[in-house]
This record gives C-alpha cells, sequence and structure tokens, in this order.
C-alpha cells in the first residue's frame, strides 16, 4: 500500500493505493480525477521539468518540457542541462529535442536575461 497525495486540483485528497495481482485499488480520492492520478503515479510516474540554461552570450534563459517526461529520465536531463551551454532563443523554441526517444522536447519557457 502507497499513499499519495492528488495533485489534480487544489482539494488535494489524501489516497491509498493497492496493487493486488496487476489490479490497482484506488481509496480516499473524490472524484474520478484522482483515482486516474494515483494509477499513473503508480503505473508511470510523469513531471514537467522547469529549469535554466546558460546560454552562449553568458545569460539565463528559463526552460521547461513540451509535455511530463518520465521520472527515470529527469535527472539525465538535468545533468545535460548543467554541463551545456546554448544558443540563446526565442520562448516555445525547442532546446533540445526528442529526451531520451520519447518524443518530448525541451523547449525554451521566456526570453534570456
Amino acid at each position: 500500500m502507497k499513499k499519495i497525495i492528488c495533485i489534480t486540483c487544489p482539494t488535494g485528497c489524501e489516497m491509498e493505493v493497492a496493487c493486488d495481482g496487476g489490479k490497482i485499488s484506488v481509496t480516499g480520492n473524490r472524484c474520478p480525477r484522482g483515482a486516474a492520478y494515483a494509477e499513473s503515479e503508480l503505473k508511470d510516474p510523469r513531471r514537467t521539468v522547469t529549469a535554466v540554461i546558460r546560454t552562449l552570450e553568458g545569460k539565463l534563459q528559463p526552460v521547461r518540457t513540451d509535455k511530463p517526461l518520465p521520472r527515470p529520465l529527469i535527472t539525465g536531463l538535468l545533468n545535460t542541462i548543467l554541463k551545456g551551454t546554448y544558443p540563446e532563443a526565442v520562448p516555445g523554441a525547442v532546446i533540445i529535442s526528442d529526451i531520451g526517444g520519447t518524443g518530448i522536447n525541451l523547449i525554451a519557457a521566456g526570453p534570456a536575461k
């Protein structure tokens, strides 16, 4: 049994999730979105990654993934960002494409400063 707090709405339901022979049961959710969130957290947890990159011009530029990234890939992405410098880009421009073969991109989230 695992305890999870739902983040899909401001209510923040505390749920208990159990997996028995491949069948997932969720208790404590107040709506169907909570059950779906708990199931996805158990099977394939994902997060939208936000960070800043250093540009070739020496500025910092905010970036984010365009879709939630599987959690096992987050550390590798952050290490890649930390080690590199990138050309300054307009918001929405792709900085790193197809992270880990997922089709998820790292995009500029705002202007460099």
